[in-house]
């Protein structure tokens, strides 16, 4: 009997039957009975049965196949379609704010591997052309770039006064040289054994310290990073006296 039911032609044979619109919808009917939807929610919820659809479906040829269908047209349209309604929304949104629900997504985002391969996706993702090009499109808003240096300057305000108490123990940012605090534009960032020469520098790397980081990048980075040692505040002279080869790495106001 097994044999029989093997043969290609008698597969062939059921799946023209199954297809045939009247069976379709004669078993639509069957499966939408109150006793066969909870027959088969029961039965789903055994353990033997969950295990059994788990196998299933880490199977290559069943992960392959799933894929497959999940990027056809007509189902990619009808699940942007089911996930658009009122009714999804609320019960998603609803699922997502359950403190259960909270605490495992955050769990499985704060992995190293799942944060890895998230910074990766986003890479790829932001440095497609049109979306480089719709950043930029954004980001030169002027409305944007006037928030942009309203935050550039709140975060800079913050770093100098961090520097300043912590180094120079001043309430007001000052030059932690010549002690100058007139203005803040007078003051700078700088870096204590040298801009490139911490890129060497072990504790540093491990916070994702790099030389090649911009003013602005490299002010989330201190801040991100609870502003940590190396870096100082001087102001515009005695950080280019500082830079000169001749006086060593150090501004000559300090001899």
């Amino acid at each position: 009997m097994k044999e029989l039911a093997s043969r290609p032609e008698n597969k062939a044979r059921r799946r023209e039957i199954a297809s045939r619109p009247e069976i379709k919808a004669k078993k639509k009917e069957y499966r939408d009975r109150p006793e066969a939807k909870a027959k088969r929610k029961e039965y789903a919820s055994r353990p033997e049965a969950k295990a059994k659809k788990k196998e299933y479906r880490d199977r290559p040829e069943a992960k392959a196949n799933a894929k497959e269908r999940r990027d056809r047209p007509e189902i990619k349209a009808k699940a942007k379609e089911r996930q658009s309604r009122p009714e999804i929304k609320a019960k998603a949104k609803e699922r997502q704010s359950r403190p259960e629900i909270k605490a495992k997504a955050k769990e499985k985002r704060d992995r190293p591997e799942i944060k890895a391969k998230t910074k990766e996706r986003n890479r790829k993702y932001y440095q497609r052309p049109e979306n480089m090009a719709k950043a930029k499109e954004i980001r030169d808003r002027p409305e944007n770039r006037a928030k942009a240096r309203e935050e550039y300057y709140k975060i800079r305000l913050k770093i100098l006064q961090y520097y300043s108490k912590r180094l120079s123990n001043s309430n007001i940012p000052c030059c932690h040289c010549c002690g100058l605090n007139s203005h803040l534009d007078f003051l700078s960032l700088d870096h204590i054994a040298g801009k490139k020469e911490m890129d060497s520098e072990y504790e540093l790397k491990k916070l994702g310290y790099s030389s090649k980081l911009s003013s602005a990048m490299l002010f989330k980075f201190l801040i991100d990073n609870n502003c940590p040692d190396g870096f100082q505040i001087l102001c515009t002279n005695c950080n280019s006296a500082k830079g000169y080869p001749r006086n060593n790495n150090e501004c000559p106001m300090i001899n």
